[in-house]
């Protein structure tokens, strides 16, 4: 069992208070507010469109919504022709059906010509993994990071969900946003600016850099706070956009440290950590480790029990911390 108890405070002013943020609620805002604004976005959704974030805008502009049912490949060709035509869709789907399930088209008709389609992947990681082992996606950084010209967001609470949508529609090429299910910590304070390509120092420190993204932003702070407890000061890093990764930051945090620790609710395969280890082994060389899932295929079950069985509890990330901080 952890060294760490659920007893140890946490000091992080602005979690004194939490506030928990439904990302489909500030996505299907942000959609509607987007389309108030911009009569070039459209909403396509395949088979879900009140799940995946779409009520308000189909509430609002009920002739720019295209619903699709289960043809994630025919939506995606449709996205792409909408784009070529001058248009800014969103698609939204289940992520392992948007994906996976249409993964050439999003590289061949999507990709290859560089086109404004934004693929929103509703429930990544364990979100929804007692649907089963379909609906369990720890692959999609690593199957998506590989494909050119593509940006990925990977927001870890409201106000970032909110503002990468209008972000989306800014940039003149394909974005994919992970949308997690479970409720998010919020984690920014008013006036916080998301800024595409950009990481953020959300807790200094000097003794070791931790990285995260998404859901383990929380999860990370807090095993942070646990670690200053035993005289350990960790420097917390959200990385929300994954592609393009923001390189300087990374780069000068492990200098400082001179050790590295990335957290994230995916294979340690191809997704947060190797993006990182990509950076640090060409720049900066470190000591590194990668705390997700290892190299299988998960059990599926309830949210919390399989984070925790996973290792990435809070508790556990501070004692994984810990035991790489016992090999230096």
């Amino acid at each position: 069992m952890s060294e760490f108890n659920k007893n140890n405070k946490v000091n992080n002013a602005v979690n004194s208070s939490p506030v928990y943020d439904d990302a489909r609620k500030f996505f299907a805002n942000a959609l509607a507010d987007l389309g108030e604004k911009n009569r070039d976005v459209l909403y396509i959704s395949c088979d879900s469109s009140l799940g995946a974030s779409g009520a308000e805008f189909n509430k609002k502009f009920p002739e720019r919504h295209f619903e699709f049912g289960i043809a994630e490949q025919n939506a995606m060709g449709e996205a792409a022709g909408f784009a070529i035509s001058g248009k800014i869709p969103f698609i939204a789907a289940y992520l392992p059906f948007v994906a996976y399930r249409c993964f050439e088209q999003v590289r061949d008709d999507v990709c290859k010509t560089n086109l404004n389609v934004n693929i929103m992947g509703n429930n990544c990681g364990f979100s929804v993994s007692a649907l089963g082992a379909t609906h369990t996606v720890l692959e999609d950084v690593a199957v998506m990071r590989a494909l050119p010209n593509l940006t990925i967001f990977s927001p870890c609470d409201g106000p970032e969900y909110y503002q990468a949508v209008f972000a989306a529609a800014q940039i003149k090429g394909p974005v994919f946003i992970r949308v997690h299910r479970v409720k998010s910590r919020r984690i920014h304070k008013e006036g916080f600016k998301f800024e595409p390509g950009k990481g953020e120092i959300l807790r200094p420190g000097t003794d070791i850099t931790l990285v995260s993204c998404s859901s383990m932003v929380a999860n990370t702070l807090d095993a942070a706070d646990m670690l200053s407890v035993k005289g350990i000061d960790a420097e917390v890093i959200n990385i929300s956009t994954l592609k393009p990764i923001d390189r300087q930051l990374i780069n000068q945090s492990s200098q400082k440290t001179k050790k590295v620790v990335t957290v994230e609710e995916h294979s340690v395969v191809g997704g947060l950590g190797g993006a990182v280890a990509e950076v640090l082994i060409c720049e900066s060389p470190v000591r590194m480790k990668m705390i997700g899932i290892n190299d299988l295929f998960a059990v599926v079950g309830d949210y919390s029990q399989l984070i925790d069985y996973y290792g990435l509890s809070p508790e556990k990330i501070a004692g994984s911390v810990m035991d790489f901080l016992k090999t230096f």
